[in-house]
């Protein structure tokens, strides 16, 4: 997929319930205090009380990976979130096939301390249908292909902004072709868009597959977007027929080479990785991750031309390596005798406490996950390590093989960040000084006296 190197963490947090975050926000509540403040309000459906709707509260910060707190509506359309420590957020409901009538994402939300916010209703109305088939140059359905839905002028907006050009065009939804070749997406709010499938360096794409690749093509089978035909949605509206003939695949190639230790030369054996493809500010990541055999020989295939770089998946077993630099080309044909060093990365050690007064809250805790990863460099593209650790009984824990630079940590569940369950970070301490922008960390240095606060927190009725 292709992105700014800021939005790396969407990628992992797709294919490997990983994500990353901004270093954690601190609040305003006092610590060893827990949050007592609510967010509350009604959803309707043609003003009828929608039950069974999850609405959700984040803060309004640009960290879209930030764990938030939820609640479900009842029988007659009314939520209530609690425990809500002071600050802003954003507030909004999520049920399938429906969109807001006002056709804003959320609405924001100012919470006081122990503050009740009452009447943040929403009124849901059925969102937009788009569907169609995809097919290769012998007219053969394409199975599992990504099919994305643009904003008709984000392409425009690309151009008209020197910032912006420098992005990837992001989708607004995207789908999947099954055993047919065919595709839906559904809950499309009101607009104006175009429709592609394949990939492209100008916007965002989930991946490239490890055999089959095809350039991007728009409905109706133009490569240029802008000749692609803008479909217009409404509310409840269905667009049928909007086929896609993507051609023939792309043509791909293998890289194969070695993993050595960086200090003695010899084979490491058995690590798992992935490349990325980096693209200007852009990076992407190959869906399939490849391992080293017995010999630390490896074997990377259907690539793309382009430069690639390795990122190291930690594993317990291996988790104080890391991937000292290194990029290659892919031209127009395989590549071989590629030597990947890794060496002994830096560390982070220390504790998480919790402040909350239920008493089960920190047994929980121990079924979650620390992860940590280096935040951008200014000039960087893509990231080249990140650490992984179980919380201990003690709420010790070890974060190692990372790479030197600014250190992120994300506190994360056994299925990524959906399934935290009210826990998220409040702040970050090293030997008692908060780290709001990160933990800086020197090549190799093993850091201790981490300290981890997590709120926690439910929604409910």
């Amino acid at each position: 997929m292709s992105f700014s190197a800021r939005y790396v963490p969407a990628v992992l947090l797709t294919f490997l319930s990983l994500a990353v975050t901004l270093p954690a926000q601190s609040t305003n509540t006092p610590a060893g205090k827990a949050p007592r403040g609510s967010v509350s309000g009604r959803v309707t459906i043609k003003d009828k009380g929608a039950g069974g709707v999850a609405v959700s509260l984040r803060k309004s910060e640009v960290n879209p990976y930030e764990q938030h707190l939820k609640a479900t509506t009842d029988h007659d359309g009314f939520y209530r979130i609690t425990n809500v420590a002071p600050g802003s957020y954003e507030v909004a409901p999520s049920a399938p096939a429906f969109v807001p009538a006002d056709n804003q994402r959320g609405k924001p939300v100012v919470v006081g301390e122990d503050e009740n916010v009452e009447g943040i209703n929403f009124a849901l109305v059925r969102g937009g249908v788009i569907t169609g088939k995809v097919t290769d140059a012998d007219g053969r359905p394409v199975i599992l292909q990504q099919v994305n839905l643009f904003q008709a002028d984000a392409f425009t907006q690309r151009q008209q902004s020197p910032q912006q050009a420098r992005q990837p065009a992001f989708p607004v939804t995207n789908a999947t072709t099954d055993d047919r070749g065919i595709y839906r997406m559904y809950g499309i709010r009101a607009g104006r868009y175009k429709v592609a499938a394949g990939r492209s360096d100008e916007s965002f794409n989930v991946g490239f597959t490890q055999y089959r690749s095809y350039k991007q093509i728009f409905h109706p089978d133009v490569t240029d977007q802008a000749k692609a035909t803008i479909i217009e949605v409404t509310e409840g509206s269905e667009a049928n027929d909007v086929d896609i003939s993507l051609g023939a695949a792309l043509q791909t190639f293998s890289a194969s080479g070695r993993l050595v230790d960086s200090e003695k030369g010899l084979p490491v054996p058995n690590i798992t990785f992935s490349l990325q493809r980096l693209a200007g500010q852009r990076a992407e990541f190959t869906n399939q991750p490849v391992a080293s055999n017995s010999q630390g020989e490896f074997v990377a295939e259907g690539l793309v031309p382009g430069k690639y770089q390795v990122f190291l998946f930690q594993e317990t077993s291996r988790a104080d390596l890391r991937v000292e630099p290194l990029t290659f080309d892919v031209i127009d044909q395989n590549v071989s005798n590629i030597i990947v060093k890794l060496a002994k990365g830096a560390s982070l050690s220390g504790v998480v406490v919790i402040e909350s007064e239920d008493k089960t809250a920190l047994q929980k805790l121990t079924q979650m996950r620390l992860r940590a990863y280096p935040m951008a460099m200014a000039g960087g593209t893509g990231i080249v390590g990140s650490s992984t650790s179980t919380v201990a009984a003690d709420g010790s824990f070890r974060l190692g093989g990372l790479p030197a630079g600014t250190i992120s940590v994300q506190l994360s569940g056994t299925m990524g960040t959906l399934d935290l369950k009210g826990y998220a970070i409040s702040r970050i301490e090293r030997d008692g000084v908060q780290m709001p922008r990160g933990i800086e960390v020197k090549d190799g240095e093993q850091v201790g006296g981490i300290r981890v606060v997590v709120a926690y927190g439910t929604g409910s009725i």
